[in-house]
């Protein structure tokens, strides 16, 4: 890693965002240079043309850095769409004592000893043979049959077990993600690659929301992704294909006007909610390939917006029945992504779930530099990424252990990051 350089690249359907950051000698993330382009060859979290893509990446990456004066370095990158998959996996190990009826003492090597059990007993069901274990989130051990134990370590124990909830992507999306990075002409680890409900969670959620429980939904253009935390655990995570960009296309074939006309429109004069609208404010509304331009009311724009925003909230709204009461997700519903941006969207979403509603924007807390720009729920994903990354290197990855430990070093840092990655969703 160049001089503590990390890179944010958040690839959405509508926008590709890079934040490129240095991590300073107090390991605090100071923020260098910010680029955004529009997304081209992307679609519902799925790449479909790599070379449009690749250039998309380029033109934000090259735009960070004019500004950063440096290169992007370390870049970690988001993934989603409908192709991610979740499933519970149980890991038992024993733990060795002193004399065979001596319990022996945790550690962290035998936490990750237990995770990697519980990842391996996932790999090998059916289904799984195309997917890749991203995130290994640890919901409870058990020792010796005592359960709901939420940190076993130097606890004593003959075994230790766990329930682990992990989450899948499949191999192509993922070289594919990878593949436009590297034609974009940047280095690229596949490692770095987090889901987006995770890095969503490090940027807009605060640990009460987390603990408390709450339902995180992120409304982008492409996709909704919807994450359910609960104890301070991530229960349950959900993508939908359909956002954003389902409203402004029903814009466009309802007023017969064109997909930039229709997300302004929507961006200006829609509405979640259609009561209150006064019936004759009308806006005039862009023809397509030089046709005549045409009046169309508030209350017409407002009534294609509110019944799609329906729809999306319905969805949400159904993939999670079941999974809660009230009562543990005190938090409530916190919305963001660009589309949270529509008006009145929350009160849309407090009529869907009847729950407190919160538009949350990315935590800049531990930030410097040029932030202000980020101070914007588009940038919730991004932001989430740059804090993803920077706790790995701030907490596991130290310069002065390899240059004294040289090879050893390295094992040891790359042993307890890898354990990291397992615990930071949490």
């Amino acid at each position: 890693m160049k001089h503590g350089i990390i890179t944010a690249l958040d690839i959405g359907s509508s926008y590709v965002r890079s934040i490129i950051a240095r991590l300073d000698e107090n390991r605090e993330i100071s923020v260098l240079g910010i680029g955004e382009a529009p997304t081209l060859g992307m679609e519902q979290g799925t790449v479909t043309d790599i070379e449009a893509l690749s250039k998309t990446i380029r033109a934000s990456l090259e735009e960070a850095e004019t500004l950063a004066k440096v290169s992007a370095d370390n870049i970690f990158v988001n993934i989603t769409g409908t192709h991610i998959k979740t499933q519970l996996g149980d890991g038992r190990i024993s733990i060795s004592g002193l004399s065979p009826n001596e319990p022996g003492e945790i550690d962290t090597e035998h936490v990750q000893q237990v995770i990697e059990d519980a990842k391996n007993s996932v790999k090998i069901q059916k289904g799984f043979e195309h997917s890749r274990i991203l995130h290994a989130m640890p919901q409870s051990y058990v020792i010796d049959g005592q359960a709901n134990i939420k940190n076993p370590i130097s606890m004593n124990a003959f075994h230790l077990t766990a329930q682990v909830y992990t989450i899948l992507a499949e191999i192509t999306p993922i070289r594919n993600l990878a593949k436009c990075i590297e034609l974009a002409g940047y280095e690229f680890d596949s490692e770095n690659i987090v889901l987006n409900h995770v890095a969503l969670s490090h940027s807009a959620l605060s640990r009460d929301e987390k603990r408390l429980g709450c339902i995180l939904i992120d409304i982008g253009g492409g996709t909704c992704d919807i994450a359910l935390y609960n104890r301070g655990s991530l229960e349950k995570i959900a993508v939908i294909p359909m956002a954003g960009h389902n409203i402004t296309e029903d814009l466009a074939i309802g007023l017969k006007t064109t997909i930039d006309s229709a997300e302004l429109l929507k961006c200006n004069y829609g509405l979640a909610l259609t009561d209150g609208i006064d019936p004759n404010l009308e806006v005039e509304v862009e023809g397509i390939s030089g046709r005549p331009a045409t009046k169309r009311s508030q209350q017409l724009i407002s009534h294609v917006v509110s019944r799609r925003v329906e729809e999306i909230l319905n969805l949400c709204y159904n993939k999670l029945v079941g999974l809660y009461t009230p009562e543990l997700v005190t938090a409530g519903v916190v919305l963001c992504g660009g589309s949270s941006l529509l008006k009145r969207i929350d009160e849309a979403a407090l009529q869907t779930f009847n729950l407190h509603v919160k538009l949350a924007k990315p935590s800049l807390e531990g930030m410097s530099g040029s932030v202000s720009r980020l101070d914007d729920p588009a940038f919730c994903t991004a932001v989430g990424i740059l804090h993803y990354a920077s706790s790995l290197e701030r907490e596991y990855t130290s310069t002065s252990l390899t240059k004294k430990a040289g090879a050893w070093g390295n094992k040891i840092k790359n042993f307890i990051k890898k354990i990291y990655r397992d615990f930071v969703p949490e």
